[in-house]
């Protein structure tokens, strides 16, 4: 009887972490660049009758194994978590004039330096640090294929469609851009960062052009994802009042059972 309580249950719970990642995407409407995330999730068959290690029970213990059958395996069907997988889709390009401010337009990812190392974002909103380096909102150091992006007096600079920077006339440096052959190997880290957990052979040239003047802006659904989050209430609530169900049967059956 209780399994009849833990099909439902493992489908509240997955209900919970579907609202916890479309509640993320909302509130990252207006993050720049921000990619959103959707839930995948499959159905763990019933399998009763799984092969275990003979003998089972131990060999000194004689009984007649059909006897024990029933007990072995999973005899219910749950719904398990199978992946977060995130959209690395385009997102709209927002105007804003400023000449720091970068949009790549395509699958690469700006790469920065942190005080952990090496990581990645799309969100191009540079400025120009006191001591004349590009660096992110957050301070992270914009790298070029040189290092870090530095000389910039913050008047003149340009960015080419290439990612080649200028100040005036005068070459400085090229964004170093980066884009992947199979995105599932990056992490999001938080603050619009991300680090590659594949293999070198994961990378590939960026298809694309910087756009200067523009930033990406987040490419969440706000309907969509609506939507989705009255579904995921209302299945939340239809299996909770599943489980109230059954845990109010097996109330009674035990009443039932001391009465007689």
């Amino acid at each position: 009887m209780l399994k009849n309580v833990y099909a439902p249950l493992s489908g509240g719970v997955l209900q919970e972490r579907i609202m916890e990642i479309i509640s993320n995407n909302l509130a990252n409407t207006n993050t720049t660049a921000f990619k959103e995330d959707d839930i995948a999730f499959q159905a763990q068959e019933a399998n009763p009758w799984p092969s275990y290690a003979t003998p089972h029970p131990p060999a000194p213990f004689k009984t007649n194994m059909q006897e024990l059958w029933p007990l072995k395996g999973n005899e219910m069907a749950y719904v398990t978590l199978s992946e977060i997988k995130t959209a690395h889709t385009q997102g709209p390009m927002i105007k804003t004039g400023n000449p720091l401010d970068v949009a790549f337009q395509g699958d690469g990812f700006f790469e920065v330096m942190t005080p952990f190392g090496e990581r990645l974002t799309r969100d191009g909103g540079f400025s120009i640090s006191n001591d004349g380096t590009l660096i992110t909102k957050n301070g992270a150091v914009v790298q070029g294929e040189n290092g870090a992006i530095s000389g910039l007096n913050g008047k003149d600079v340009s960015i080419l469609p290439t990612g080649e920077v200028y100040v005036g006339k005068k070459f400085v440096d090229k964004l170093k851009i980066l884009a992947f052959k199979d995105s599932t190997l990056l992490e999001r880290l938080g603050e619009n960062l991300w680090i590659h957990n594949g293999p070198p052979e994961n990378f590939k040239m960026p298809e694309g052009e910087v756009t200067e003047g523009y930033l990406e802006g987040s490419n969440v659904n706000p309907m969509r994802n609506l939507t989705n989050m009255i579904i995921a209430h209302r299945s939340y609530e239809a299996l909770q009042k599943t489980v109230k169900a059954h845990d109010e049967t097996m109330q009674n059956a035990n009443k039932i059972s001391d009465v007689q």
